[in-house]
């Protein structure tokens, strides 16, 4: 499932800034949120802009804000992801350029970087309760102040993605699309889950 349709997804965020900017918005509006509804959502946010009902709270600044910083954003993550740094050091400085984006914390930046670049993944509350995670651990200090909590959140930063590359970016897709499925009967199985990653986009 990863291999078909994750890497769909990556072609199309890595081709313009404006869909790049697409993919930024769908994780955004994942969030607490049941993924059955994010293809409406998006269809909305496409068609209606900043105007959509489904943007609100944090969701309305962060489309704010990559509507000014799209460009800016592209630019980093490309060349983060045409560096030739290792695996792990390209997660570190992909994470670190999304966790500037407010609104998206450790979970949604992986997401972020998984369907963006192929690296770490999405620790969102069912992942954590299936591998039986301390939610406390995935949650950074927000701005902040002085040498121990920045160290903190860049231990955490880095313990976020050691434990998802070690679990396999591919395998964290394929075991959510899996376990999501038999969440609702309107999931044809684990390979409808993950195929709606790429058609959301398509509006």
């Amino acid at each position: 499932m990863y291999l078909r349709d994750a890497t769909k997804v990556q072609e199309f965020a890595q081709s313009s800034p404006y869909k790049m900017g697409l993919v930024i918005t769908m994780v955004s509006l994942s969030i607490q949120q049941n993924w059955l509804g994010v293809g409406e959502q998006m269809a909305s946010v496409v068609a209606q802009g900043s105007k959509s009902k489904f943007l609100w709270g944090s969701k309305a600044k962060l489309y704010a804000y990559l509507q000014d910083n799209m460009e800016q954003i592209y630019a980093d993550v490309m060349a983060v992801i045409d560096s030739d740094e290792s695996d792990d050091d390209k997660a570190e400085a992909m994470m670190q350029i999304f966790l500037c984006i407010d609104g998206l914390g450790l979970p949604k930046a992986g997401f972020c970087c998984q369907l963006i670049g192929g690296l770490v993944g999405c620790m969102d509350v069912h992942n954590i309760r299936r591998l039986g995670l301390d939610a406390k651990t995935l949650t950074l200090a927000k701005n902040p102040k002085g040498d121990k909590a920045k160290a903190t959140n860049l231990r955490k930063l880095q313990d976020y993605i050691r434990v998802c590359h070690e679990y396999g970016t591919a395998e964290l897709w394929d075991d959510w699309c899996d376990h999501l499925a038999t969440k609702s009967k309107r999931w044809d199985n684990g390979s409808h889950v993950s195929e709606v990653h790429y058609s959301y986009l398509l509006h």
